[in-house]
């Protein structure tokens, strides 16, 4: 009987330690949650590789390269016009959260929302990464907004 429970706890840690977990991504529009189809970011044509620094407090500036998707191109193929809202909020699991003004998303090549890190697909907070979804700001010139863990954008 304990060589099959022994057997049995190998198998779940095995089985749990082996599933992925899924990238999920809301937006809430007028207060309506919307799930959006991730594989629309991963796939997206308008999605570019960018070099970026990346600053932490008490550490070097390390230069990376990300790929993402301006965040205006992404409300586009989602049919949002965000030309109606004054502000957005981003929201990560870790319970992080900033709120940037429309001008400042739709300003030119400057916020984008990252899936992959020097050719990796960013992991998720509990695999070790900094995603599934990272919010890059292109012009914060020391990444003091950035936000790891995006799992929720909130038009307002």
């Amino acid at each position: 009987m304990q060589k099959k429970i022994v057997i049995l706890l190998i198998l779940i840690m095995v089985l749990t330690g082996c599933t992925k977990e899924k990238p999920s991504l809301n937006i809430v529009v007028d207060g309506k949650v919307e799930p959006v189809d991730t594989e629309i970011i991963y796939n997206h044509k308008d999605a570019i590789v960018f070099p970026a620094v990346v600053r932490s407090s008490g550490a070097k500036p390390v230069e990376t390269e990300y790929k993402g998707i301006e965040l205006t191109k992404l409300f586009e193929t989602l049919n949002i016009d965000i030309t109606n809202y004054s502000k957005v909020t981003f929201n990560a699991s870790d319970g992080y959260r900033i709120i940037l003004n429309v001008e400042e998303i739709t300003e030119p090549s400057n916020v984008y929302l990252t899936f992959e890190r020097d050719g990796e697909i960013l992991k998720s907070k509990k695999e070790g990464g900094n995603g599934p979804f990272q919010l890059i700001i292109r012009r914060d010139p020391f990444s003091q907004r950035w936000v790891k863990h995006v799992n929720e954008i909130i038009l307002q």
